[in-house]
């Protein structure tokens, strides 16, 4: 074999050894990197499970605290109109993921406690007033600058008539307290006494006749 082959053969090898050595450090500055990347997804995983977590426990936090108000008010409302024996208990669950809410209304007598669904109670009349001060506690949760006024439809529908002024007195307070206007409709005679302004509303031949009560 010449000399010049030989030349030329070393200087092949030495180009592909080159080559070589240009395509690992390629690859080791590719391997490097992914590392980086594989160690930033597993520190942005550990993030996004501690935000989890918190974003959970705040979620049952507010819920917590949302229930406590919605009960407290209720029960206020309930022992206020129909009788110091009664209150309301949510109790709260999860069903498929979801968080779910079971309204309870307790009567407690002398040696006993009574629990029932509020659609139950009073042929309705419970469930209605469970409605208008959970309704109240809503808005009340959203902060003092919602001064949103209330506009409620028949919210004494199914309360029995010896509790109806109690629910007028009720909402008048309600309405003086957090200084929200009150727009209702209504056939109750105690709740339209109620208003600062009331309107009567008549259909005579076919046509809405207002009068100014």
């Amino acid at each position: 074999m010449h000399v010049s082959t030989i030349k030329d053969t070393l200087e092949m090898m030495k180009q592909k050894y080159s080559q070589d050595i240009g395509i690992v450090q390629k690859l080791e500055e590719d391997k490097k990197s992914k590392e980086e990347e594989i160690e930033q997804l597993i520190k942005d995983k550990e993030e996004i499970e501690i935000q989890k977590i918190l974003l959970q426990d705040a979620s049952v936090e507010a819920r917590k605290s949302a229930k406590d108000l919605l009960q407290s008010v209720s029960t206020n409302a309930l022992q206020f109109i129909i009788g110091e024996y009664m209150s309301l208990d949510i109790k709260l669950d999860e069903k498929g993921n979801s968080p779910v809410a079971d309204f309870i209304v307790k009567s407690k007598y002398e040696d006993y406690t009574v629990e029932a669904d509020p659609a139950e109670e009073e042929g309705g009349g419970v469930a209605d007033v469970v409605s208008f001060s959970s309704f109240i506690a809503m808005l009340q949760l959203t902060g003092n600058n919602n001064v949103a006024p209330l506009f409620l439809d028949e919210p004494s529908k199914y309360v029995s008539k010896g509790h109806s002024e109690n629910v007028a007195k009720f909402l008048y307070e309600v309405s003086g307290d957090t200084g929200r206007q009150v727009f209702m409709v209504t056939h109750d005679e105690y709740l339209a006494k109620m208003g600062d302004t009331a309107y009567h509303f008549k259909i005579n031949d076919g046509r809405t006749v207002v009068t100014k009560v």
